[in-house]
């Protein structure tokens, strides 16, 4: 089955439009009718727009699904809106030994069945002038599609990276929390915060154990519960990292900085 089914604007207006079943019913005749010249089906000669069918193969290539039950139309629903394509003049029937051969008629334009997409005033030569700017279209659409397929190629190892990073800090905060897996959304926006910085990941572990065993000091061997606990602590020590200090600062007082800020952070 190949071309397309052309219908006229004024379609919307006619009967058939306020009845689902009926316009199903024609738009499975349109699509189904013979393009080519003619064929024999068990010595029944079926023209073109012509289709051949008996009344309980249309009850089967019409059921549909409703609220999640099959529903098959029955024989004498399609004969009603058969009926009614025929009192509008869309179609004539015939009965054969095996069926009955649906005729599509031409009504004012209403609709037309063409082959292969043509309609009868299109000329071959015409087809490259009227497809030219579809086609400069098509290549500017290539163009593009191939511009992000490379830059999502480029991306790729960084992305990959990240998510490398995420999951070993997600890794890290789970082990030290040591009290089941559920991660919150807002934790897990939390850690891509983080893992997304330019630190060595092996440094934001580091400083994740830091930072977890100077709150088990102060708070009686208990752990941090919440990843924001630690995207706060993380984001000073990045930020401390990137800074230059005015003075040389001693071990002790690095200490003493940290405690004094988990101290500060905690209350």
């Amino acid at each position: 089955m190949t071309g397309w089914i052309k219908f006229n604007r004024s379609m919307i207006d006619s009967p058939i439009w306020g009845s689902p079943f009926t316009l199903r019913l024609l738009l499975l005749l349109s699509c189904r009718a013979l393009q080519k010249e003619f064929m024999y089906v068990e010595e029944v000669k079926v023209l073109r727009g012509q289709y051949l069918r008996s009344y309980s193969r249309l009850a089967e290539d019409l059921q549909y699904v409703e609220n999640g039950n099959l529903k098959i139309p029955s024989k004498n629903m399609i004969r009603l809106s058969v009926e009614r394509l025929r009192k509008y003049g869309l179609i004539s029937t015939e009965e054969t030994k095996i069926g009955t051969l649906f005729t599509l008629l031409q009504n004012d334009g209403d609709f037309s069945v063409h082959e292969n997409g043509r309609t009868e005033g299109e000329e071959q030569n015409n087809e490259p002038v009227m497809n030219a700017p579809l086609k400069e279209e098509c290549k500017k659409g290539g163009e593009k599609k191939e511009k992000e397929s490379v830059r999502a190629r480029e991306d790729l190892p960084s992305k990959l990276d990240v998510q490398m990073r995420v999951e070993k800090v997600t890794e890290k905060f789970l082990k030290l929390r040591n009290s089941g897996f559920f991660i919150s959304p807002k934790e897990q926006c939390a850690i891509a915060k983080i893992a997304e910085k330019d630190i060595d990941v092996e440094t934001l572990l580091g400083w994740m154990e830091e930072i977890q065993s100077s709150y088990r000091k102060r708070n009686e061997d208990s752990t941090i519960e919440s990843f924001a606990y630690y995207e706060k602590a993380l984001q000073r020590k990045i930020r401390n990292s990137r800074s230059t200090p005015k003075l040389p600062s001693t071990p002790s007082n690095l200490v003493k900085e940290t405690n004094d800020f988990l101290a500060k952070l905690e209350r």
